[in-house]
């Protein structure tokens, strides 16, 4: 199950959620049994599925884009803000720059002034940071997008769990005959 996650693109993080226990312990016995399961149940179901993610009590998605430039946020936290990643208001508080809503067909885009230009790579692992202000434009831009809006994302179906275990299932009894002492 391991493999096929970090096959499927998904990264060693998902992978390592994968647990296994066996029963008994330490022995053997003819009544064994094993039990796996994830970490990360919500996740490998979506990935398994291929489930429509869509926003909650709001209007859009806010999917930061590579130019947000920042990978953790720091303790001060707003009233009502939650850990579940990087948010509009949070990327504003964090940066103290106020982000524009661009209406698109789609749904739209929140940019900042060009004046802001996204971190050099050794600050961007720090836990806060300050915006870096630029003297005029780059390279005639107006605005540096840094959220992407939409009404919903749909996950593909990246994993096949049911394959998988049948095809382990399968192998059992071969496994058991192989080992089997008379």
């Amino acid at each position: 199950l391991r493999a096929d996650v970090r096959e499927a693109g998904l990264g060693q993080r998902l992978a390592n959620t994968w647990r296994g226990q066996t029963f008994p312990k330490a022995g053997a016995s003819a009544e064994a049994a094993a039990y796996v399961t994830s970490n990360a149940p919500k996740l490998i179901d979506a990935f398994d599925r291929g489930a429509v993610i869509t926003a909650r009590n709001r209007r859009y998605l806010a999917i930061p884009t590579p130019e947000a430039g920042v990978r953790h946020l720091s303790k001060r936290r707003g009233k009502g803000s939650s850990d579940n990643g990087l948010t509009p208001a949070a990327w504003e508080r964090e940066t103290g720059v106020k982000l524009r809503f661009v209406p698109s067909r789609t749904g739209g885009v929140l940019v900042a002034d060009a004046f802001y230009r996204r971190q050099a790579a050794r600050f961007q692992r720090r836990k806060s940071f300050r915006p870096i202000r630029e003297s005029g434009p780059d390279q005639g831009r107006s605005f540096v997008v840094i959220f992407v809006l939409v009404r919903q994302a749909k996950l593909r179906k990246r994993l096949d769990i049911a394959a998988t275990a049948r095809r382990w299932a399968d192998q059992v009894p071969g496994t058991i005959a192989a080992h089997w002492q008379a």
